[in-house]
This record gives structure tokens, C-alpha cells and sequence, in this order.
């Protein structure tokens, strides 16, 4: 087990005490890696994935992230009717 591994799974126990390490400044997104898009059927587009350093959550997309900012700007394929269900 990393020390990230470690970092991470404290980050998970303070959420659960209501003590999240995100609460006062926010995630801080580091980009790691992408996926295809969910709305492309061609698989020609990709969407970047992004977790937080300090809490170790994943942002696949989802509204209010980085991802889906990303996809609203790049991507031909966004629906923002979709998007904001």
C-alpha cells in the first residue's frame, strides 16, 4: 500500500465523520487519464477523468467537475439539456 493509498483512505474516514478535507478549500483535481466519451458513439472523442488529490474522489464527468466543464467547452457531442438532468 502507497503512502497515496494511505492519504486516501484517511481522507475517507474523515468524510465520514463529517470532517471532509475538501470541505474549506474545495477539490484539488489532478488529471489522470480519460475515457470515451458516454455520449459518442464513433468512440472518436475522449473525456478527461480526474481525481482529487486530497480525498482521492474521482470526477468522471459529472456536473459541476472538471470533466464536465471540459465537455461543454471541446465537445461537439454535449447536450446541456442532458447534462443538467
Amino acid at each position: 500500500m502507497s503512502i497515496q493509498d494511505l492519504q486516501h483512505l484517511i481522507s475517507e474516514a474523515r468524510g465520514l465523520a463529517n470532517d471532509h478535507p475538501c470541505l474549506s478549500f474545495g477539490h484539488a483535481w489532478r488529471h489522470d487519464g480519460g475515457r470515451a466519451c458516454p455520449h459518442d458513439l464513433t468512440l472518436n472523442c475522449s473525456q478527461p477523468v480526474y481525481q482529487c488529490e486530497r480525498c482521492g474522489e474521482w470526477d468522471y464527468g459529472e456536473r459541476g467537475g472538471p470533466g464536465h466543464r471540459h465537455c461543454a467547452v471541446e465537445c461537439r457531442y454535449f447536450d446541456v439539456g442532458e447534462w443538467t438532468k
